[in-house]
């Protein structure tokens, strides 16, 4: 088998996969195990990411152009046609090639036949791609034939295809972007018509990276004058130890300061959790919900790694990857026990605290662009259960942190329910500062945090 063919068969697998309700499979650790056949990683990333982040209008233009191009089809089939139609449209690659390497993914003879005949369909469609309008609005307010590829450009189809003008505002944003349009529904009855809008586009930008420099181990500008001679670009940001990586990022792990625990890939939203938490040397530190171990880490350095640090997590494996960041880092301070945070358990022996993180698990919401599958995972009913269980947890944490000490609540999301209404009907923590970041391009992702004290 060639290499380019497993990678698509790989593709293939994890667009198919589906979670116990029947959704799109978080993808994120399967995208890093086993490596990738050829070195091909980053192109495994922009099949399966483009393919999650753009799933509806993809849906959309293959049920436009094609009979039952998706409806009743067998997972699998359903993934090749996704990756082909976008290939098609957001890679602009040539029909011919795109049919000749998704077509093994077919199995038998007639899928094969429908999967080129699909595939040929969108390319039909396509008349050109054209600069997207100054005024994304306009495109919004239901251009039936025109649909964005990125913040500056689109691709213009030969005749109508997806019936966006005859929606409200939220179908059309839902099409255009491919998000649900509940969710769309919830942006604009709480931020507006416009900020909804932009965090729709947010949600499909390629996402930045970040870092952070572990202060303990070296100084920003060492680290940027080391990763500039092995080709890696960096910045230093406004934010103390972060920096942006810029060209040659792809390398960093292959750079002596990640092999010597000088720094942390880290969002700029993520790296404000410590300094609101601000822990101090000789202080008792208890993070919650410690996995992956990116925040835990910030607390240890931020205390100096003087300060005892119990990380917990229900989920053994993960644990390890706690340990794992620590030992690189060079971090002593840091404890890990197995337990599940949404109830006080064998903590009660432990405490109380000083300071206490609760980074809940969440919807996602404010970091889209880097969890695309995570908007085909919200509804309703996921919300309710989620803000039940941050409410738990939050509940431990009041518990277990001393009379006068501290909690920070984080979620990546920006949903009122598993932030600020969760907070405010949390007994026993005052509310003393909190924050709802929106995601910006070229900036920090979506996120809530807040600083409670017991």
């Amino acid at each position: 088998m060639s290499a380019d063919l497993e990678l698509l068969r790989r593709a293939q697998g994890l667009l198919s996969a589906r979670d116990r309700r029947g959704r799109p499979a978080a993808i994120g650790a399967a995208l890093k195990e086993g490596g990738a056949p050829g070195g091909g990683r980053a192109r495994l990333t922009a099949w399966v990411h483009g393919v999650l982040r753009h799933r509806r209008s993809l849906h959309t233009v293959l049920g436009a152009v094609a009979r039952r191009a998706t409806k009743g089809r067998d997972p699998r089939h359903v993934a090749a046609l996704e990756l082909g139609a976008f290939r098609l449209l957001f890679g602009r690659e040539p029909l011919d090639a795109v049919q000749a390497e998704l077509a093994p993914l077919a199995q038998g003879r007639k899928p094969q036949e429908h999967l080129r005949r699909a595939l040929a369909e969108v390319a039909a469609a396509v008349a050109d791609e054209v600069p997207l309008a100054p005024d994304p609005a306009r495109l919004e307010d239901g251009d039936d034939a025109t649909l964005p590829l990125s913040r500056d450009r689109a691709v213009r189809f030969r005749r109508p295809l997806l019936g966006v003008s005859h929606r409200n505002l939220a179908g059309r944003l839902g099409v255009l972007h491919s998000l649900p349009d509940a969710l769309v529904a919830a942006w604009i009855a709480r931020h507006g018509d416009a900020t909804a809008a932009e965090l729709c586009r947010a949600a499909n930008d390629p996402p930045p990276l970040f870092a952070r420099v572990q202060p303990l181990r070296a100084t920003r500008e060492q680290v940027i004058a080391a990763l500039a001679a092995e080709g890696v670009e960096a910045r230093a940001l406004e934010l103390e130890h972060a920096l942006r990586l810029e060209a040659g990022r792809g390398a960093f792990r292959r750079t002596g300061p990640w092999r010597r625990g000088e720094l942390s890939i880290q969002d700029l939203t993520a790296q404000r959790v410590a300094p609101l938490l601000d822990p101090r040397p000789g202080e008792r530190l208890l993070d919650l919900c410690a996995a992956p171990g990116t925040k835990t880490a910030a607390l240890a350095e931020r205390a100096r790694d003087q300060a005892p640090l119990l990380a917990c997590d229900r989920a053994p494996a993960r644990l390890r990857k706690v340990e794992q960041g620590a030992a690189r880092l060079g971090l002593t301070s840091i404890t890990t026990r197995v337990h599940d945070g949404r109830h006080v358990g064998a903590l009660a022996d432990a405490g109380p605290f000083d300071a206490v993180l609760v980074d809940a698990p969440c919807s996602n919401t404010g970091v889209l662009r880097r969890r695309p599958e995570a908007r085909w995972r919200y509804d309703l009913a996921s919300q309710r259960r989620l803000a039940r269980d941050q409410a738990a947890i939050l509940a431990t944490a009041a518990a277990l942190v001393r009379p006068g000490g501290r909690v920070v609540y984080s979620v990546c999301s920006i949903e009122p329910e598993e932030g600020e209404a969760l907070v405010r009907a949390q007994p026993g923590l005052r509310l003393e500062r909190e924050e709802l970041i929106l995601p910006s391009p070229g900036g920090g992702d979506g996120g809530y945090l807040a600083l409670l004290a017991r």
